[in-house]
């Protein structure tokens, strides 16, 4: 029985230090008084957030970023989500712009990058500290399969479904589905 206690409590222990992690990464987001987050906002427990104080946010109502997710929004960066869209086990990193639509659903594993690393060919070099942007504008109702990377500059339309695995590196027009063009080849040993 006093296991049993125990073991309770050390699991009502770990879930309240999780709300209050969950609490703390909350406030990153109101931070700039140019930001605006929706009371409604829902943020999960176990995510990775890095916010600066001077990024800009922008979250519209009924918008949930769940569980696992690593987000990290830069200096000076805008980060920005319509109403009633779902992340959840993502990636987004944003060094300049990123705005996601309305309604949109973003699957395990999805990364958004609106940079890259700065390269050099005479002498070959790639940067760790020196990047590349452009901004990323995903529409409406946007669906994203699981492990798709949406890359720098990219537009997506509204109502575009993107498979699993796809790697955007171009834009996407509107009332699209696009497929990864995985040709699996099966062969006998």
């Amino acid at each position: 029985m006093i296991k049993s206690l125990l073991a309770k409590s050390v699991s009502k222990l770990y879930e309240i230090l999780h709300r209050l992690r969950a609490d703390a990464q909350r406030q990153q987001f109101s931070v700039n008084p140019e930001s605006d987050v929706h009371s409604s906002f829902r943020l999960g427990t176990h995510n990775k957030i890095g916010i600066d104080p001077s990024a800009k946010i922008q979250i519209a109502e009924n918008v949930t970023i769940n569980e696992y997710n690593l987000l990290t929004v830069k200096p000076r960066a805008s980060f920005l989500v319509g109403r009633g869209t779902y992340i959840t086990r993502s990636t987004i990193t944003c060094l300049e712009r990123i705005e996601i639509g309305e309604n949109c659903l973003f699957g395990e594993g999805s990364k958004i990058f609106d940079h890259n690393h700065q390269h050099t060919s005479e002498p070959f070099s790639v940067s760790k500290t020196e990047f590349n942007t452009a901004p990323v504008k995903i529409g409406n109702n946007v669906w994203t399969g699981a492990n798709c990377v949406i890359l720098k500059g990219v537009t997506i339309g509204d109502n575009v479904i993107l498979g699993a695995g796809c790697v955007v590196h171009r834009d996407v027009p509107a009332n699209s589905v696009v497929v990864a063009n995985q040709n699996q080849s099966i062969k006998n040993i």
